[in-house]
């Protein structure tokens, strides 16, 4: 091949390819995944990937020539670049744009970190054991104490070295020119696990006889060419069966990518695989370790030198050799699916794809499994369950408080005196108290009491959060933030008031009438220092905090046997979403809540704060029973054909202009009508709208959807996917489309 395709990051540009001429020089060396220097116009020579070869250019081009090759050892293969090419045909988007999201750009522009060390020659040895004094070996008595010390530690840090034995530069820098001892340049491992160095490693626990069946069972269905659920209640042991199953890949040779919904779980995952494992074979990856501790980790692992890599979403991109197994935990959660920019690339649905890249097994945990995943498994026969808690501790009592009763009596008409006196009970008895709110901020809108008009955020038609913290108002979408008017903006009145309800007001609530006991809050907003919820979750471990607000991030993963208590502030929250999704996904929510409570010794309570006790979902999640919420749950889906009965493809057209974005809208409805008609499909590709999108506009983009249910699986697929492809739309339009959508808003 005479042109190498590479991966360029441009800051102006963005991730583009372009093709270059491959020196002969490098025609035997050159490999796909190598970093190389490149010349790119007025900014020189730039870092890039090989990532393809051809033997043509387009006409009128003329390619210049790659300056070098950075780095023989290749940080991805081939294959990992077909599993990128599929991930850009399911999600419909430019392989480009699946490189970038898979890719962190920062691996070409980071180098290895290298630092020096220090180790005893021959000589300094044969110096340590002599009879001399100082005078006739020309060695000073200090200068012995630090070969003594040097001795003791081995090969080490110079730096560090200096530090613990309280020496100087000047003083090694003698010993090296007697050649007593040698320094040399070493490698650096940045290890984002180094926070758990001093964790103690600890045995696998004994499976219950209840667990040892269920991992017997899974065992016998490793070889199965579909996903495996393991569907577990809560606190009934999941992890213990993981941990064996890891075991048992490890030790043929293989290697286990273990993902979990969110970087406070795979935190707390990864800390708990150090404790069994080890934390030289254990890695993590999401997006919060550094980019040098990631450029570290990428080359362990494209090397072959980690046996299970921890993470969230992203971390199905990473380049782990060898796998063995895949598992994914809590596999309901929608955090696993990215909702923008493209790819919309959901980590399970690719975590499949690589597990039949690597003929490997592909294992899904819930205590409240997706609708879809539970249908299927059951369907396929690879379904276990554990219904009942780790030594058959029970459940926590669920206790209802309807709020059209006792709302009046609560505290701002938010904490229900029912709720103020278990926390009291439970505090003082020295146990722990968890609070669910699953909205940030203070307060969710500020309206104006004489026009009624809601502050909504100038680009996007949704309202404004009030941040109490800031003192800012804030968009949830677009990230603007603004200062609350003092009037309002449509007839001048200064009536302007704050409602609604978010995890800073319930904080602040809970200080107030709680002054005495120790309140934290955890959610995205406190984020925003690298580590800070692993260090805010130690300390409640530790029992250093007595109530912890938080968002959904709390309700998930959270294993502390201290907390006897759970109350959710507003059980409606997120049930009366316009999606079909919104039952399901408030069911799961308040049954993993209702979860963390009485995991330990201790008996849990948990309290559901509701206007509408009677909804079905509600009453489920408030018995934790998946099994007769799912009953009612898949007979609606099959009515409607929605998922698992079809699959649900997403197509959104948007413009500064809504005329425009309707026109456009209408049209290519109108066109796919037409294309799925010439070829019989109407009845298996149904098509809905164009509609406004619920939140109709956002960034300043007015936004219209289309929603196509897809009966024919792969077929009606790839229809789709040819069709979009061939699509021309004016300039001024934006096209997304997003495949397994997590909701239709």
């Amino acid at each position: 091949m005479r042109y190498a395709v590479v991966l360029i990051n441009i800051k102006a540009l963005g991730v583009k390819t372009f093709s270059y001429l491959i020196p002969d020089d490098m025609q035997d060396k050159i490999q796909i995944g190598q970093p190389v220097l490149v010349p790119f116009g007025r900014q020189g020579l730039v870092n890039a990937f090989v990532v393809g070869f051809s033997d043509y250019l387009p006409e009128g081009i003329k390619a210049k020539r790659i300056n070098r090759i950075l780095d023989e050892t290749p940080l991805f293969s081939i294959k990992y670049l077909k599993l990128l090419e599929w991930v850009a045909n399911y999600y419909c988007c430019d392989f480009v744009s699946v490189l970038n999201a898979a890719i962190p750009m920062k691996l070409i522009e980071k180098n290895s970190k290298t630092e020096q060390s220090v180790e005893l020659t021959p000589m300094g040895e044969l110096a340590l054991q002599s009879d001399k004094t100082s005078k006739e070996s020309g060695i000073t008595k200090r200068q012995r104490e630090v070969l003594k010390g040097l001795k003791s530690d081995g090969k080490c840090s110079l730096i560090d070295f200096e530090e613990r034995t309280k020496t100087t530069r000047t003083t090694m820098k003698k010993l090296e020119e007697k050649g007593l001892v040698k320094f040399n340049l070493e490698y650096v491992y940045r290890n984002p696990l180094t926070i758990f160095k001093d964790v103690p490693t600890e045995p696998l626990y004994e499976l219950t006889p209840e667990q040892e069946e269920v991992y017997e069972g899974i065992k016998g269905k490793l070889k199965s060419q579909q996903p495996i659920l393991l569907h577990g209640v809560t606190a009934s042991g999941k992890t213990e069966i993981y941990f064996k199953l890891i075991k048992d890949v490890i030790d043929s040779g293989k290697n286990v990518l273990f993902l979990a919904p969110e970087i406070a779980l795979a935190s707390q995952l990864t800390k708990r695989l150090a404790k069994k494992f080890g934390i030289n074979d254990v890695a993590i990856w999401h997006s919060s370790i550094s980019d040098g501790e990631k450029y570290d980790v990428w080359q362990r692992l494209y090397k072959n030198e980690i046996k299970i890599l921890a993470g969230a979403r992203s971390a199905v991109f990473a380049p782990l050799q060898n796998i063995g197994l895949i598992i994914i935990d809590e596999e309901h959660e929608g955090a696993y699916k990215q909702t923008s920019p493209a790819p919309r690339y959901d980590a399970r649905t690719v975590a499949k794809r690589l597990a039949q890249f690597y003929q490997a097994p592909l294992l899904l945990g819930s205590a409240t499994p997706d609708v879809s995943t539970y249908y299927f498994a059951q369907n396929n026969n690879n379904l276990f369950q554990l219904l009942k808690r780790y030594n058959n501790a029970p459940l926590a009592v669920p206790a209802v408080i309807n709020m059209q009763e006792y709302g009046r009596t609560a505290y701002r008409g938010i904490i229900s005196k029912p709720l103020q006196t278990e926390i009291t009970e439970t505090v003082e008895a020295g146990k722990q108290v968890i609070l669910l709110m699953n909205r940030r901020g203070f307060s969710t809108y500020t309206q104006c009491k004489s026009c009624g008009t809601v502050i909504e955020c100038p680009d996007c038609s949704i309202p404004m959060v009030w941040h109490s913290d800031g003192k800012k108002m804030k968009c949830h979408y677009c990230s603007k933030e603004m200062s609350m008017p003092e009037f309002c903006p449509s007839c001048g009145s200064d009536a302007l008031t704050n409602s609604g309800t978010g995890t800073q007001k319930i904080e602040i609530l809970v200080r107030e009438l709680f002054p005495e006991y120790r309140v934290e809050r955890i959610d995205s907003d406190i984020l925003t220092r690298k580590n800070a919820h692993i260090e805010l979750l130690n300390r409640f471990q530790k029992g250093e905090i007595d109530i912890l607000v938080g968002t959904q991030m709390i309700a998930k993963g959270l294993d502390n046997p201290n907390v006897t208590l759970v109350g959710v502030i507003s059980a409606d929250t997120g049930f009366s979403v316009p999606d079909f999704r919104a039952s399901e996904r408030g069911f799961q929510l308040l049954t993993q809540v209702a979860g963390r409570a009485g995991r330990g010794e201790y008996k849990g309570k948990v309290l559901f704060q509701t206007y509408n006790p009677d909804y079905y979902a509600f009453r489920t999640a408030k018995s934790q029973d998946f099994e007769k919420f799912f009953e009612t749950e898949i007979k609606a889906r099959q009515e409607f054909d929605y998922p698992p009965f079809s699959q649900i493809v997403r197509i959104i057209l948007s413009s500064m202009n809504n005329y425009r974005a309707e026109k456009s809208a209408m049209e290519l409805a109108m066109r796919l009508n037409t294309m799925t008609e010439k070829f019989g499909f109407t009845e298996y590709l149904e098509t809905l709208g164009p509609t406004p999108c619920v939140i109709a506009k956002i960034n300043g983009y007015y936004r219209f959807q289309i929603l196509i249910k897809n009966k024919l699986d792969k077929n009606g697929h790839e229809f789709i996917h040819k069709f979009l492809d061939k699509i021309e739309l004016p300039k001024d339009i934006r096209l997304a489309v997003d495949v397994d959508p997590l909701d239709i808003l």
